[in-house]
């Protein structure tokens, strides 16, 4: 899965949790400036963790706090894991 196809997967994720439409999710704006909030967290962590088979931890969002900066984070965790 490319970093772009991650990245819309967060957004939709984030939409939804945020009840906002996509288009008014920024890429490249920090998750606690889009009102994500530590439980919110938890559930866009819950669903990312199933649509892309990885393991996270809350603190993944802490250390990429954007959804470009987290996105890459998760490209280069899946290719890693498919390189292995």
């Amino acid at each position: 899965m490319t970093q772009e196809q991650i990245s819309e997967l967060c957004v939709a994720s984030l939409a939804k949790v945020l009840r906002l439409p996509k288009d008014r999710v920024e890429t490249d704006t920090k998750f606690n400036r889009l009102g994500l909030d530590s439980a919110m967290v938890v559930y866009v962590m819950m669903e990312l963790e199933e649509k892309l088979d990885v393991e996270l931890s809350p603190d993944d969002f802490y250390d990429h706090p954007t959804i470009i900066q987290l996105s890459r984070f998760l490209a280069e965790k899946l290719a890693t894991r498919s390189a292995a």
